[in-house]
């Protein structure tokens, strides 16, 4: 039974998961725990002709492609210079920080009266590939359509609408999936050759155009089928370049599994769905990327504005709405997202649904949808795609000075060999010298993360009021030889010292360790030093951090006309000292939580400051 009637919600339940009612006791309101695939047996094998041949895909969707627009309430956007950022590239930051490497981005059909998720626009298709390039991840362009194939004018309206799409778009970016439609319904619906014979015709057009990139296939289940085993649904297809998906969408819908409304139904249902993914993979040769699943109920009338408990809901519903959940459609998520996880020889790729900000479900941050801090999203368990091809945290390129003569460090070039870093800028000014702005050649938007003048009254050596700055950006793309310049707001010789450098491997979502401990600032002499003077080199000025996670740690410090610290702290190594007044020195931490000590002796030093960069979650 296929109901329109859940359009706004974008997705529908398994038409055949719907025929049988699983008997069971009656219905009881139980609390959710998270499952574990200890009570099922996951199949040995999977696929595992291909099992080395395609990508780990897991992340989220719904979210629709007009989001990728600029929004002035958003702030700046670390990928179009001079904008706010879209709600688009705010869901990819949160599913880069949770460990996800995918995002499915739909528009609405075009040759069906059904219309939902917005407009198709080839501007807005720009930017959203865009954001994820920028940010590294995968996207899944989804035509988000229904009745297209169940005769020949729409199919052909469907592949002339698609033509021009694919050759625009096909050959900027490698990581792009296309989901030629959401969830197919046919005529007949056991029509398999029928669709088959579609989604061919599609493949064959795409590959005629040069394209190479993946292309997802819809189980007919996904919609309405009348199949009893749901592997059953997976159409069948060629291709030349090898990368098919196969997929199946997953609910379970409170109208048809009411009288037995338990965890012991949600696990059986899951294990079925498990075992009918398995299954298809097996019969049809190609790898899994399930393009849709949730834990909404699937009542179109427990909206927002519904106060539970409800007539209009499941009994145990906790959150009403497109983005809600209740206890035991939690449950079934849980189960069937470890039974993927799980799966061996190569977990069995995912995306959930719904993550957009056009959801009804009164949330804490509604612009994330489900992965709202407080949606069903942030309390499921599951492992974070591990790292591919992704550079490991370490310097990837040091600023040199772009004028040879003493204190006229006010600009320097800086070359990187990586996308995404993390670009540090750090300062030293004196005689109450304010920084007023730091720009280069790249269009790189500099925020300001830390400022310190030191408390020491300085005796000897040059000027006073010594006060260190600390600068960052990122910067999507390699530099070449980019001019960064800081400019002070007195004359002259108020820039004792200036230092810029590239962090690879960073996470570019938090940038800093959150610890309240950083960044650490100390004034020299003082409690945590002796008589550190030149004069008399002896004490040692030191400053502490308590990490959180895997850092890059930064040391910076202001020095009163005297030479370096020395000898060098344990595990840090030096970036530069200049004119006898700054030194930079970092390290990189082997442990996610550890103390990590700056040590300073053996000279005259005024201030340290010592920061830590994230380590990225990808």
């Amino acid at each position: 039974m296929f109901l329109w009637a859940l359009q706004k919600w974008g997705c529908k339940p398994l038409a055949a998961l719907l025929m049988v009612l699983l008997l069971g006791a009656t219905i009881t309101e139980v609390a959710f725990e998270p499952y574990r695939p200890t009570a099922t047996k996951p199949l040995a094998t999977y696929n595992s002709s291909t099992s080395s041949g395609y990508p780990t895909v897991v992340g989220w969707g719904g979210v629709r492609l007009d989001e990728s627009q600029a929004n002035p309430s958003n702030p700046p956007s670390q990928v179009f210079s001079g904008e706010a950022a879209s709600n688009m590239e705010l869901q990819v930051q949160r599913l880069q920080s949770r460990g996800f490497n995918a995002i499915r981005v739909s528009f609405r059909s075009a040759c069906s009266s059904s219309q939902g998720m917005g407009a198709y626009n080839s501007t807005w298709l720009n930017r959203a590939i865009t954001i994820a390039q920028e940010y590294g991840l995968w996207i899944i362009v989804d035509y988000h359509g229904t009745n297209e194939l169940t005769n020949s004018t729409g199919v052909s309206c469907w592949l002339q609408y698609w033509n021009p799409i694919v050759q625009q778009f096909m050959n900027t970016y490698s990581q792009i999936i296309w989901e030629p439609i959401n969830e197919p319904s046919m005529t007949n619906n056991t029509d398999v050759a029928l669709l088959s014979n579609a989604y061919q015709q599609w493949i064959n057009q795409a590959r005629g155009l040069g394209d190479t990139h993946w292309i997802v296939v819809q189980n007919l289940c996904s919609s309405n089928c009348g199949f009893s085993n749901l592997a059953d649904g997976y159409p069948t297809v060629n291709d030349t370049q090898g990368r098919v998906f196969i997929s199946l969408h997953s609910y379970m819908g409170y109208p048809y599994y009411s009288s037995n409304w338990n965890n012991a139904t949600a696990e059986s249902l899951a294990q079925q769905v498990y075992n009918a993914v398995v299954s298809g993979s097996q019969r049809t040769g190609w790898p899994v990327l399930n393009t849709e699943g949730g834990a909404d109920p699937q009542e179109v009338n427990c909206s927002g504005g519904v106060s539970l408990p409800s007539s209009k809901c499941a009994p145990d519903q906790v959150q009403v709405g497109s983005a809600g959940y209740s206890n035991t459609t939690f449950h079934f998520i849980q189960a069937l997202t470890s039974l993927y996880d799980s799966n061996t020889p190569q977990r069995i790729n995912w995306l959930w649904w719904p993550m957009g900000s056009w959801t009804d479900t009164p949330l804490a941050e509604p612009q994330y949808g489900a992965l709202s801090n407080d949606g069903w999203g942030s309390l499921l368990q599951y492992p974070q795609v591990p790292p591919q091809n992704n550079p490991s945290l370490g310097l990837d390129g040091i600023g040199v000075n772009n004028c040879q003569q003493q204190f006229c460090q006010q600009s320097q070039l800086l070359t990187t060999t990586q996308s995404h870093d993390v670009i540090i800028v750090v300062v030293e000014t004196c005689c109450g010298t304010n920084v007023t702005s730091v720009t280069d050649d790249n269009g790189l938007t500099f925020t300001e993360r830390i400022s310190y003048t030191s408390q020491t009254e300085l005796s000897g050596g040059f000027g006073g009021n010594q006060t260190l700055w600390e600068y960052y950006a990122i910067a999507p793309s390699p530099l070449n030889s980019d001019n960064i310049t800081v400019v002070a707001g007195k004359c002259c010789y108020t820039v004792s010292g200036m230092q810029t450098f590239a962090i690879s491997g960073a996470n570019t979502v938090g940038v800093f360790d959150p610890n309240p401990s950083i960044p650490a600032t100390v004034s020299c002499p003082g409690t945590g030093c002796g008589n550190c003077t030149a004069n008399f080199r002896q004490g040692t000025c030191s400053a502490f951090i308590q990490t959180s996670t895997t850092d890059f740690v930064v040391a910076s410090t202001a020095i009163n006309d005297a030479g370096p610290c020395g000898p060098s702290s344990p595990g840090f190594n030096n970036i530069t000292n200049q004119n006898g007044r700054f030194e930079v020195d970092y390290t990189i931490t082997t442990m996610s939580q550890t103390t990590v000590e700056f040590d300073c002796n053996g000279t005259d030093a005024v201030a340290i400051v010592v920061d830590a960069i994230m380590a990225s979650s990808l």
